[in-house]
């Protein structure tokens, strides 16, 4: 391991322990040499990556992203108040799989956040949308039928707040 690939803490921070500076520096290598990193650390580290950097990691490797790489990057850009960036993997995420049901919730969070309350609310509409076509609302993220048809009642007295429905 070379010495720049040491994750070192900065000052007033605890050091990271062994495995959280083992992670960071596949993470690093993989930033340079996804091929490397692979075969420096194997797969054990890949699989201990946040959902985020994995994503980031499987785009710099070439591989396609799936839908849910796009759904785990625009989560993480939403948890960091990056609205913009939150909205174009949210719209890649339900691109790739336009059933993704939790997608469509985030992307139509997101743009209320960026106050584009149009675009919020055919986002709203969209989600409404998805609760009605999946079938196999388990696999989905959606859950029961019951469930379903409760959330379907929220987000249309969340639309109706949002006016212009």
């Amino acid at each position: 391991m070379e010495e720049a690939d040491v994750v070192q803490a900065q000052p007033g921070e605890t050091k990271p322990d062994l495995y959280s500076r083992h992670v960071q520096s596949f993470v690093n290598l993989a930033e340079k040499d996804f091929s490397k990193a692979l075969e420096q650390f194997g797969f054990s580290v890949w699989h201990s990556l946040s959902p985020k950097d994995a994503a980031v990691c499987r785009e710099k490797a070439g591989l396609k992203l799936e839908y849910f790489d796009y759904y785990n990057r625009g989560t993480a850009a939403a948890m960091e108040n990056k609205w913009a960036e939150a909205v174009a993997d949210l719209r890649a995420a339900l691109k790739a799989d336009p059933d993704f049901a939790p997608a469509a919730y985030n992307l139509a969070l997101c743009l209320e956040k960026l106050e584009r309350f149009d675009e919020a609310r055919e986002a709203w509409r969209n989600y409404l949308k998805i609760l009605d076509r999946v079938q196999d609302r388990t696999k989905r993220g959606v859950a029961t039928d019951a469930e379903a048809a409760h959330e379907k009642a929220r987000v249309q007295q969340h639309l109706e707040s949002l006016g212009k429905n």
